[in-house]
């Protein structure tokens, strides 16, 4: 696992898939629609995993104003983003997420057998389940 940390950004998969998103001029509604599209997978693999992640806490940011360190020009990219293209979205990414932290998913796999972070990964997703729900 390239993870240096329990933060959406503390892995090089999930800093790889919103740096390619900036850099190929993506909208937040294209990084949403991957990630749904990703999340319809019978098994969800590693990366499939952190496109979920990355568009749930990038929606996130945008409807709760969460910020999320780690990403050279994030919060621009952020301010460009139409938030009402989203909202109606929130629930089918919170779902997603929800897969994310199931059996059928090989990054919470490899998490549930990290003992000592496990439990503090998994909240902050849980987290953002939480806000995207609400």
């Amino acid at each position: 696992m390239g993870a240096w940390g329990i933060g959406v950004f503390d892995d090089d998969t999930s800093c790889e898939v919103i740096e390619d998103a900036m850099d190929e001029g993506l909208s937040i509604s294209e990084l949403v629609d991957q990630a749904i599209s990703s999340s319809e997978c019978k098994y969800l693999e590693y990366t499939e995993c952190h496109e979920i992640i990355v568009a749930a806490a990038m929606v996130n940011s945008l409807i709760n104003k969460v910020s999320y360190d780690g990403i050279d020009g994030l919060d621009k990219w952020l301010s460009k983003q139409h938030l009402d293209t989203v909202v109606p979205f929130k629930g089918k990414l919170a779902a997603a997420l929800s897969r994310v932290l199931g059996e059928s998913s090989e990054l919470n796999e490899l998490w549930a057998g990290n003992e000592d972070d496990y439990p503090t990964w998994k909240a902050n997703l849980e987290a953002i389940i939480h806000d995207l729900s609400s």
